[in-house]
């Protein structure tokens, strides 16, 4: 996960606050709230989780392909995580 657990308790908080102020919810148990935003997010978050390490294991059946060839791995990584996440509806 690229955000610590901590940041993300934290950024529902606010956007739960900020929906509050702004009026976007009314009558609503506030701690449910921001409990059910934190967990949307780390759902999400997790589902990138995933997609990185299934191109892992893509890109290590191809181990030896990619040391003998000009390819950065980064960069080869970044590709073939666009293209999965294309495929599966995943938003980055």
């Amino acid at each position: 996960m690229r955000l610590p657990p901590k940041l993300v308790e934290v950024m529902a908080f606010r956007i739960t606050r900020l929906l509050i102020e702004h009026g976007y919810v009314k009558g609503v148990d506030i701690n449910d709230l921001e409990e059910k935003i934190e967990h949307a997010m780390l759902e999400e978050l997790s589902l990138e989780d995933k997609l990185d390490e299934e191109v892992r294991h893509i890109l290590s059946q191809f181990d030896d392909a990619i040391q003998r060839s000009d390819v950065e791995y980064h960069e080869l990584f970044r590709k073939v995580k666009q293209r999965l996440a294309k495929e599966k509806g995943i938003v980055l």
